[in-house]
C-alpha cells in the first residue's frame, strides 16, 4: 500500500480529490527532505572550500531539520505523542550521521561563542545564516505540500496566515524554551555512559520527551532558527513576545548550562579511566 502511494505520488498518477494514506505522505516527506538535504550536503562537503562550506553546511542542516518539523505536527496530528516522539528520535539519530559536522541551530554558534571558540563576527554569520534557512525552511515545505497528498498538506499549502504556538503567557514560554535549551546544551556537553550509541540515544530521547511534553504549550523549538521559520509574523503573539521567548530564552538557557557545566561535568569514560589507573 505504502509503495503504491509512493509510485502514484513520484508517478503524478494521483487523481486531483484523491489522496494517500497520511502515513504514506509523512514518509514520503521526510524521504525527500532528507534525500535533498543529503545530497546537497554531500555536494557541499566534497567541493566547498572553507569557511564557504561550514556555513553553507549549517544553512542546509537548519533548513533540514526545520523541515522536518513542519512535518512532525502532522505526525503528532494523526498518530500521537508516542509517534512523535519515535519520529523526532529517528530524525535527530539520521541526522547525526549524515550532516558532516554542521550545526542545525543558532544556540551551537551561541555556545561557541561563550567558549570563544568563534569571534562574534563569525557567531553572527552563523546565527544570520541559520536564521535565513529557518525562514527558507517553510518554502521548502510549501514544496513538498504542493504535490497534494494529503487534506493537511492542501491545508498548509494554501493557506495565507499563521496561528503562533505559544498556548501559555510569554513570561511563562520563555522559562518553558529556557529551561529546554538548558538541559539539552547541558546534556550535550556531558559523557553520562561509556557506550556512545546509548549515550547519544538517551540524549536524544531526552530532548524528544521534552518536545512531547511542551509542544501544546509553545511548540518547545528550544531552536530559534526553528522558531521564527515556523511561526514569526504569525497571528497571538507580537515581534517582541516572539524574540523574548524563542531567541532571549534558549540564548540564556546556553549561557546558564555553560555555567552549569563548569561546576557540574560528567563524563563516565574519564572516571572509568581513574579508577582503572587507581586499581593497578
Amino acid at each position: 500500500m505504502v509503495l503504491h502511494d509512493i509510485k502514484r505520488v513520484l508517478l503524478g498518477q494521483l487523481p486531483a480529490e484523491e489522496f494517500v494514506t497520511p502515513y504514506s505522505a509523512s514518509l514520503m516527506y521526510f524521504i525527500i527532505t532528507m534525500a535533498t538535504g543529503y545530497s546537497l550536503r554531500f555536494i557541499n562537503y566534497k567541493i566547498s572550500p572553507e569557511p564557504i562550506k561550514t556555513y553553507v553546511g549549517s544553512f542546509l542542516a537548519t533548513l533540514e531539520m526545520c523541515a522536518y518539523f513542519f512535518e512532525n505536527n502532522f505526525i503528532f496530528k494523526n498518530f500521537g505523542s508516542f509517534w512523535l516522539f519515535v519520529a523526532v528520535i529517528v530524525e535527530c539519530l539520521i541526522a547525526n550521521r549524515t550532516y558532516f559536522g554542521a550545526s542545525e541551530n543558532p544556540c551551537h554558534a551561541f555556545t561557541a561563542l561563550l567558549e570563544r571558540q568563534i569571534s562574534v563576527v563569525d557567531a553572527l554569520l552563523r546565527i544570520g545564516i541559520q536564521t535565513l534557512a529557518g525562514l527558507a525552511s517553510y518554502r521548502f515545505a510549501k514544496m513538498v505540500w504542493s504535490l497534494d497528498m494529503v487534506p493537511d498538506h492542501r491545508e498548509r499549502y494554501l493557506e495565507t496566515a499563521c496561528s503562533s504556538d505559544l498556548n501559555v503567557t510569554f513570561l511563562v514560554g520563555f522559562i518553558i524554551e529556557l529551561g529546554a535549551t538548558l538541559v539539552d546544551t547541558w546534556m550535550g556537553r556531558q559523557t553520562l555512559l561509556a557506550q556512545p550509541l546509548v549515550d547519544e540515544v538517551i540524549k536524544i530521547a531526552t530532548g524528544s520527551l521534552m518536545i512531547v511534553l511542551g509542544i501544546s504549550m509553545t511548540g518547545m523549538y528550544f531552536n530559534p532558527a526553528m522558531a521564527s521559520g515556523h511561526t514569526y509574523g504569525c497571528h497571538g503573539t507580537d515581534a517582541w513576545e516572539h524574540f523574548f521567548v524563542y531567541w532571549a530564552g534558549p540564548f540564556l538557557g546556553c549561557y546558564v548550562a555553560v555555567m552549569v557545566d563548569k561546576v557540574m561535568h560528567v563524563d563516565v569514560s574519564v572516571q572509568s579511566a581513574e579508577l582503572t589507573k587507581k586499581k593497578a
